[in-house]
């Protein structure tokens, strides 16, 4: 149990926190240095030297992380950040792993993604971006139309006289990605001629799909950091109870034990006096 409680200490200390962070970045920092072979050739051995310190690192982190939650070990691997930690660590102890030198270097790199999970903040961003993908489906489904409609009117209206940009479907669809972005879109509207229809095309598409539907992608990621925002409140509030039934109880505990001490004290002080009374009586005999 002593074991489990250093854990526990040590796993939420912020400085064991911060140790880890400034690793993971450290090990970034090796991951670039890599990309330049004259360096990594000249310093192949200090290089794997400190690829091994930094995994040894994050196995102890991992292991000091799963003994802190003692017997219920297993709630660890239910945080799907948590699991995320453990295989971008556990998959270097795979077997004949160092064989495929291509695949270990991408795993190494995926190291640099542990600052999301050791950054509250990121964590945060992350979530968010996580629980607007169903609203952002929905978006992209409407931009999809969107673009679909606008596709085939741009082939009916300019597809005779314009074949490199509106010859078919998907080269139509493929243009008005171009024109949605805002790169080149004046000269593709110059081609078409200067009629009501073409500027009323190309400004209606660019308004609705630029400036209408992507920020309907904004206000999705924003509904999710709404959401993540409630279940972090949440979160912080039931650790802030429990946080308080635990002071409760080791105030309750303090009181008995100064009970029991100034019941010591009252016993042995009653003896002093009878031991001192029975010394006194022998004494008059």
């Amino acid at each position: 149990m002593k074991v489990v409680k250093v854990c526990k200490i040590i796993s939420q200390s912020k400085a064991f926190n911060n140790f880890i962070i400034l690793v993971i970045v450290f090990s970034a920092i090796l991951s670039g240095i890599k990309t330049y072979q004259f360096v990594y050739q000249s310093f192949k051995s200090i290089i794997y030297f400190f690829d091994s310190l930094i995994l040894f690192v994050f196995t102890i982190e991992i292991i000091i992380r799963i003994v802190a939650y003692g017997k219920n070990f297993l709630l660890f691997f239910k945080s799907p950040w948590n699991l995320f930690d453990f295989v971008v660590t556990a998959i270097f102890y795979f077997p004949g792993l160092y064989n495929y030198a291509s695949i270990l270097r991408v795993t190494r790199v995926l190291r640099i993604l542990r600052l999301v999970t050791a950054i509250p903040q990121l964590r945060v961003l992350v979530g968010a971006l996580f629980h607007s993908v169903p609203s952002m489906g929905y978006v992209g489904i409407l931009l999809f139309l969107h673009f679909y409609v606008y596709a085939i009117i741009g082939n009916v209206m300019f597809g005779a006289n314009d074949q490199e940009n509106f010859g078919n479907l998907h080269i139509s669809m493929m243009t008005l990605f171009q024109i949605v972005t805002l790169e080149g879109w004046a000269d593709i509207m110059k081609v078409q001629g200067d009629g009501f229809f073409v500027w009323f095309y190309f400004v209606s598409f660019i308004l609705l799909g630029t400036m209408v539907i992507l920020n309907l992608f904004i206000g999705a990621i924003l509904n999710g950091f709404e959401e993540i925002k409630k279940e972090i409140d949440q979160e912080s509030l039931v650790n802030k109870r429990a946080k308080n039934d635990t002071n409760k109880e080791l105030r309750e505990i303090k009181l008995q034990l100064e009970t029991i001490t100034k019941k010591i004290e009252h016993i042995s002080n009653s003896n002093r006096i009878s031991n001192g009374n029975k010394r006194k009586q022998k004494t008059k005999k």
